[in-house]
């Protein structure tokens, strides 16, 4: 399909929605750039951004993604289902200190300074949060559902690809996770992320993840943090689905806020 920009893209898919479920209403929602189907608010931007990426049988894309938000309008039992029915399903998101679902009474725990932990069930083409609360209702722990999202995490990025800069003495000074998948932020939380990338980066090495779409690890050293700190800056300000423009530490202990190194 031909690019479209924002106005036409709405368009389109309210159009995709409603010849495939002439039932459904949808409309355009107050909201910037989200539309409201059968009630539920659904924001546009990362269908937008998944149509300018894999622009091939995106009518397809559109539909799947009207279905998930229809089953969750008609109350699919997710939210009455048991622990054991959905645990294959939860998975941890980071979320900034001033991310609006903050706002929300979800559940969440602190990472580092100005980052926390989400917890969502995942959908074919949508997420849905994990609310405060929730947790005594299948009567278990927050280390017990953290275990779970971690574990699922881990399935998830078995095979995972990665991208790497490499100077020109073919030393690499970055590696870059962007599998579009909606989690590549959250592969910060990843238990062997530092075992798998300290021979390539050093030890301890600096992250960054500016939106949920994207986890940066490069080496600690002024020349690659005065190289990437612009877009990282540039990419939080303006880019979709924002966290932080925070660095992090990643060291054989853990995660930490970072402290650049002095000149």
């Amino acid at each position: 399909m031909p690019e479209l920009n924002r106005e036409q893209f709405a368009q389109h898919v309210i159009d995709v929605v409603k010849k495939k479920f002439p039932l459904a209403q949808v409309a355009r929602a107050s909201e910037p750039f989200a539309l409201r189907i059968d009630g539920r608010v659904a924001s546009l931007e990362s269908l937008f951004r998944a149509q300018k990426l894999q622009p091939d049988d995106f009518d397809q894309h559109v539909e799947r993604w009207a279905v998930e938000l229809l089953r969750a309008g008609e109350g699919v039992p997710d939210q009455y289902a048991s622990f054991d029915e959905l645990k294959g399903r939860i998975m941890p998101v980071l979320l900034g200190h001033d991310t609006p679902e903050l706002q929300r009474g979800l559940l969440t725990q602190p990472l580092v300074a100005g980052l926390r932990i989400g917890y969502v069930l995942d959908g074919d083409r949508t997420i849905a949060h994990i609310p405060e609360g929730q947790i005594e209702r299948w009567r278990v722990d927050l280390d017990q559902l953290h275990d779970c999202a971690i574990h699922n995490l881990r399935e998830r990025s078995q095979n995972l690809a990665a991208d790497a800069t490499m100077d020109d003495d073919g030393v690499v000074n970055l590696i870059v996770f962007q599998t579009l998948d909606g989690y590549d932020s959250s592969r910060l939380l990843l238990p062997t992320l530092h075992s798998r990338l300290r021979e390539h980066l050093g030890s301890p090495f600096v992250a960054a993840v500016p939106t949920r779409s994207i986890l940066l690890c490069f080496r600690n050293t002024p020349e690659t943090l005065e190289a990437l700190r612009p877009q990282i800056s540039l990419d939080f300000r303006t880019m979709p689905h924002q966290v932080s423009e925070r660095l992090i530490l990643v060291t054989a202990d853990g995660l930490a806020p970072f402290d650049p190194i002095e000149p």
